[in-house]
């Protein structure tokens, strides 16, 4: 199985530089790679660590997800359905090899669940995914959590560990700039190795008051 950015089952997300909580997240395998169900008591404006979940959730199925909803709520938060298909170095995918990142115009279409049309947030500078203090993965935003629907571009190398169980990880913004998916691809194509996945996922957004009827 491919690596995704998530364990599986729950993680805790906690404000970076402090053990301030700010949600939760659940992820599932799902179609060509894992759903991440994300629960955000505000935007984390890429600033935040993932990291195991409280022993509360440990061994949390995804019907004790759904059913914790509502008491893990807060008025105002954000509910992401985070589909990541998942691509592998070498791999072929429409008749094409991926020995080399695709042009923008080319990759696969991200999928979203619900079938409607983050987490992150688009401010033209590359994300930066970090591991025991070094850094490992990069991401790219397309559209935010203020839509209602966002993409989001993720380069795990081989070395990168699923996040919130045996390992954490830490996202925050880069010095380098990306104006475009294309200059992030052009990035993103000197660390694409064997062993690297490519994530494009799909986030459908809810944000109201109320915890979504079907989380």
């Amino acid at each position: 199985m491919l690596k995704g950015q998530l364990a599986l089952g729950a993680v805790q997300i906690v404000n970076a530089g402090s053990d301030e909580v700010i949600g939760y997240a659940y992820t599932v395998e799902n179609g060509l790679g894992q759903l991440q169900r994300w629960l955000l008591h505000r935007d984390p404006q890429n600033e935040f660590v993932v990291r195991p979940p409280p022993a509360s959730m440990l061994g949390w199925s995804l019907a004790d997800w759904q059913a914790g909803v509502k008491s893990l709520w807060q008025p105002g938060s954000y509910y992401v359905w985070a589909q990541a298909d998942l691509y592998r170095h070498g791999g072929t995918y429409n008749g094409v090899t991926w020995t080399r990142l695709p042009a923008a115009s080319k990759l696969p279409p991200p999928t979203y669940y619900p079938s409607a049309p983050r987490q992150l947030d688009p401010d033209g500078r590359i994300i930066e995914l970090r591991q025991l203090q070094r850094a490992l993965g990069l991401a790219f935003a397309v559209r935010g959590l203020a839509d209602a629907s966002s993409i989001e571009y993720w380069l795990l190398p081989e070395a990168y560990e699923p996040a919130g169980r045996s390992v954490s990880a830490a996202i925050s913004v880069g010095a380098r700039q990306a104006g475009s998916l294309d200059a992030f691809i052009d990035v993103a194509n000197q660390s694409w190795a064997p062993g690297c996945t490519f994530a494009i996922t799909g986030c459908v957004n809810h944000h109201l008051q109320t915890p979504p009827t079907r989380p």
